[in-house]
């Protein structure tokens, strides 16, 4: 299956050979015992060309999910023997409630060795396939194939250039907003600009300008200050990003931003104490990092 899967991805057998570290003929006789084995065709394969047929587009499909299906239950399997988390956490996801998450967890579990990992913003692959046990990220349930819980919600402000004509103002609405070009952060892969944040545009009558997309948080604020475009940013980004080239307004109409728990598939019962004590942290009315939900 990985060989079809790495055929199906290249489109090329003398690439995917490569990738592979086998003989091209090698993975030829396989890609054809594997369509005697389903009795169909899977590639059309001419001189110049390879492509899929629509049983190699289903199984394409289907290949990949078993592949990372099979990653994940054999990371599962070796880490049973283990006491080991790997905990990732996505750009400003990495707010104060993780750190309190973290040191409460290692008071409770000290034997528990628990290691963090940061992601991109628009990268989750590493929970599918079971790299990371679970993630602090900043989708919600149904915007991604992962199992999301929501821990806390909290403001959005708008990240504008320092001598920008609105950085004197202390609040804004979308309204104000109508003529600004907007720096997007996609936290789960989806068409571009993302939908949930081009609804919201839409619904304050905004066209949902982008002018660039960025995949961290400091590449987000070097376009802002650059006078790229405007971004709206959850509050906690003000908090620990300061800088003098950039201002931060709040947006009285932004919907919420939120910090979301994220896995894949079956959680091992210490992954599954870890996601109780979040829930617990997260709940605690002094945690600073959040304003709960109402």
């Amino acid at each position: 299956m990985q060989y079809f899967v790495t055929v199906a991805e290249e489109l090329h057998f003398g690439r995917a050979a490569t990738r592979l570290h086998i003989a091209q003929p090698s993975l030829s006789h396989q890609i054809r015992r594997l369509e005697q084995q389903f009795g169909v065709r899977l590639l059309e394969r001419t001189s110049r060309r390879v492509a899929l047929t629509a049983a190699g587009e289903t199984l394409f499909v289907e290949g990949r999910r078993l592949l990372d299906q099979a990653s994940r239950v054999a990371s599962a399997t070796r880490a049973a023997t283990t006491e080991e988390i790997t905990v990732g956490f996505a750009g400003s996801a990495a707010t104060s409630l993780l750190a309190a998450v973290l040191r409460a967890f290692e008071d409770l579990y000290p034997a528990v060795r628990v290691s963090v990992r940061e992601l991109l913003l628009d990268r989750v692959d590493d929970i599918r396939t079971g790299s990371v046990d679970l993630a602090f990220l900043r989708v919600l349930p149904g915007q991604t194939d992962l199992e999301v819980e929501v821990l806390t919600r909290e403001p959005r402000m708008l990240a504008i250039r320092a001598g920008h004509p609105l950085a004197t103002q202390t609040t804004v609405s979308f309204s104000a907003l109508q003529n600004e070009s907007f720096i997007t952060n996609p936290i789960v892969e989806e068409p571009t600009p993302p939908l949930r944040w081009l609804r919201e545009q839409h619904r304050h009558g905004l066209p949902g300008r982008v002018t660039a997309e960025a995949a961290s948080i400091p590449e987000i604020l070097t376009l802002v200050a650059a006078g790229r475009g405007v971004c709206l940013v959850p509050a906690t980004v003000a908090q620990h990003f300061p800088r003098d080239d950039v201002r931060y307004l709040e947006v009285s109409d932004a919907d919420p931003a939120v910090v979301s728990i994220a896995w894949s598939g079956p959680r091992r019962p210490k992954v599954e104490a870890f996601v109780k004590v979040a829930r617990e942290i997260a709940r605690q009315p002094t945690n600073e990092s959040h304003i709960p939900s109402t």
